[in-house]
């Protein structure tokens, strides 16, 4: 079973993609984000059932259920008062080990500041309908975070000051979070191996994977904040070790070479679309000497279009099911699109339209829908309109508020249109109608009605998607 959210435990999976041998996005986006990457490890339902055992006690659904139970409160409890404690920090780095528990008392003296790191909480917890008000804790909280300020804890908060210090260049980019990514990434990670063993059926799981992902998208904003958080609990409890535990040298190197990757690994299920994790590389980079290796910084035997094709646009259309508009083989008579083989006619063929100067294209665009009068990139549709005398350029910004519509030619073809200028006459998925590419030429107005209404229909819906998710990157 595949699940978007289970790319949330991406880090602990890069080892097994296996980079090196070049696998298809496919192949990476099934590994990053199903139930039992383990396939071709001989008793890997063994070892993972050994792992949840070992390492939290599971050994059927009523653990997992009290363990996932367990770990949602951490999420609050301690991705709050670690919040707590990184602002003390960045606050005042040189004083933070020696600091007093007068001291560290009378910063927290004010409510405001105490409100500020429920803040970032506070919506999911409206949303999702958790009944504690975390307004009603404040005092609690007060009390978690100068526990760490009592004198017989200066030994444990100087091992904290020394794990800020060497990571302050990346700690306020968990943007008040702390260590909530790390707790959700482990749950998510606990549901897809409790499914691998059994003990969850597929439907539960799907539910269950749903409702937690849904929670952490909504809690975070982007790929660098979750992975800044995830990393930092990681590190913080650096010290737990395990059946099958990642160690944290490890665990940095995966969050790295997964951000890092020019392909936007992180992206092929398609959450946080358009995420930046730049100086979260940089500073990782930095801290701790991570890079990619020359035989891990390039996958899918393609140039950055294919890869972009398939981490943003086609989960778009895959929500939709008219992923079919990005097959080449379904859309050679309408347009060409990015292909894997670069050695191929079609990889040529968008060369050759890219190249088109009529289009001006500025630096840095990524095309992925082209014909002689038609260019799509990440940027923007520019459309050549033919005139009597000359032509027109028609040139529509993804981030506009986009119209897209249908309308019928003499030859009943679908001339798929954007603010009323056709871009393509739509490709026609006459495998999914169950009929042959030789009788779908001869449909009229009304056939093609029959078959395609419903995509007709859920193409609209896809584009309108695109404007908003190219729109929001672009914006």
């Amino acid at each position: 079973m595949n699940n978007k959210y289970i790319i949330l435990t991406a880090m602990y999976r890069y080892g097994i993609l296996y980079m090196e041998d070049k696998p298809s996005l496919e192949q990476i986006r099934d590994v990053l984000t199903t139930t039992n990457p383990h396939t071709v490890i001989p008793g890997s339902k063994m070892l993972v059932k050994k792992a949840l055992n070992d390492n939290y006690g599971i050994k059927n659904l009523q653990d997992a259920e009290n363990v996932i139970d367990g770990l949602m409160e951490y999420v609050f409890t301690d991705g709050i008062v670690y919040s707590g404690l990184i602002d003390l920090f960045l606050n005042a780095p040189g004083d933070f080990a020696s600091m007093s528990y007068e001291q560290a008392e009378e910063y927290l003296r004010k409510e405001e500041k105490l409100r500020e790191y429920i803040t970032p909480f506070s919506p999911v917890q409206e949303q999702f309908h958790l009944t504690e008000d975390l307004n009603d804790c404040l005092e609690d909280i007060k009390i978690s975070i100068l526990y760490f300020f009592q004198p017989e804890n200066a030994g444990e908060r100087k091992s904290l000051s020394q794990l800020f210090e060497k990571n302050r260049s990346w700690l306020a980019l968990t943007k008040g979070r702390s260590m909530a990514g790390f707790h959700l990434s482990r749950l998510i990670s606990i549901i897809a191996d409790a499914t691998m063993c059994g003990y969850l059926e597929d439907s539960k799981a799907e539910e269950l994977l749903n409702h937690y992902g849904a929670f952490a998208e909504a809690l975070f904003d982007n790929w660098e904040t979750f992975l800044s958080s995830a990393l930092f609990g990681k590190l913080l409890m650096s010290s737990n070790s395990g059946t099958f535990i990642l160690d944290s040298s490890d665990y940095v190197k995966s969050c790295y070479k997964l951000a890092a990757h020019e392909g936007r690994l992180l992206e092929v299920s398609g959450l946080w679309t358009g995420s930046d994790t730049t100086e979260l590389c940089r500073c990782l980079g930095e801290t701790y000497g991570v890079s990619l290796e020359k035989g891990e910084s390039k996958a899918f035997g393609s140039d950055p279009r294919y890869a972009f094709v398939q981490a943003t646009i086609l989960p778009v259309f895959e929500k939709y099911g008219v992923e079919y508009l990005l097959d080449q083989e379904m859309c050679e008579l309408s347009y060409t699109v990015p292909v894997s083989d670069t050695e191929s006619g079609p990889y040529y063929d968008m060369e050759a339209l890219i190249k088109k100067k009529r289009f001006e294209q500025s630096s840095g665009e990524i095309p992925f829908i082209a014909h002689s009068k038609l260019l799509v990139t990440d940027q923007s549709i520019r459309i050549i309109e033919k005139k009597l005398f000359g032509s027109k350029l028609h040139t529509f910004s993804w981030t506009q508020k986009l119209q897209f519509s249908y309308d019928f030619t003499k030859l009943d073809l679908i001339a798929f249109k954007v603010n009323g200028i056709t871009m393509f006459h739509m490709p026609r998925n006459y495998k999914k109608a169950g009929i042959s590419k030789k009788d779908d030429v001869f449909l009229d107005k009304e056939q093609v009605l029959k078959h395609y209404s419903e995509d007709i229909r859920n193409a609209l819906l896809a584009f309108s998607e695109l404007n908003q998710v190219l729109g929001e990157k672009r914006g």
